[in-house]
């Protein structure tokens, strides 16, 4: 027993590798992920680095490719839309939930989140902007008290991150995503769900006209999708 649970820790940590590197962009999509040489770079055999190449397949940063091995999911248009669109139906619908329990109690722990941005911001660490702004998104999902609303975020959560990094870049000044979340808390908080959505909406999609452009052109065309 003691020898499968060390296998299973041994696999989460590479996963946890890999995700975060991908995540960063530290390993571009598209890019292959050789079990060898992670195998080597990391000091573990290849059966861990194997199951943690199939479980990110699962959660669907890599792809097993016939003759070439498992690779980064490329960036294609239609597969960022999709994941923007169902996160936006998750996080509207959370929205609808908090300004009908009126709680200053989840806008206040909501606001920790989004100081945190801020802070991020000021030191200019992007990677951790990102972070704390999908920590803000998820604790507002998981402040709705919804086990399976939050099972479903929680299963896209490292697409959604890594489709956050492509989106954010696009900020014209980095202090706009604090402000929008600001915006966004101001409007739960006075119970007006119209609008907090209209703000999620916009915050949801800045930066996806511009991510979409940058893709490069072999990703475009609805066959790749």
């Amino acid at each position: 027993m003691s020898g499968e649970l060390s296998r299973a820790s041994t696999t989460e940590r590479v996963a946890d590798v890999l995700r975060d590197r991908i995540a960063i962009g530290e390993v571009e999509p598209g890019a292959r992920l050789i079990e060898l040489e992670i195998a080597r770079e990391l000091g573990v055999s290849r059966s861990p680095v194997r199951e943690a190449l199939l479980r990110l397949s699962e959660e669907g940063l890599v792809e097993m490719v016939p003759y070439r091995g498992a690779i980064v999911v490329p960036l294609r248009r239609k597969r960022l839309r999709d994941l923007l669109d169902v996160r936006l139906a998750l996080e509207r619908f959370a929205i609808v939930r908090l300004c009908q329990a009126s709680a200053p109690d989840a806008i206040e722990a909501l606001r920790s989140h989004v100081e945190r941005i801020a802070a991020a911001l000021q030191r200019g660490d992007a990677r951790a902007a990102v972070a704390a702004d999908l920590a803000m998104h998820r604790a507002l999902v998981a402040l709705t008290d919804n086990a399976v609303l939050l099972r479903s975020f929680d299963g896209l959560l490292n697409q959604f991150r890594l489709y956050i990094r492509v989106t954010s870049k696009h900020y014209r000044r980095a202090e706009d995503l604090a402000d929008e979340h600001r915006g966004l808390l101001a409007a739960i908080r006075d119970g007006n769900a119209v609008r907090a959505q209209e703000i999620l909406d916009a915050h949801i999609r800045h930066g996806l006209d511009e991510a979409l452009v940058a893709l490069p052109p072999e990703n475009l065309s609805s066959a790749s999708d």
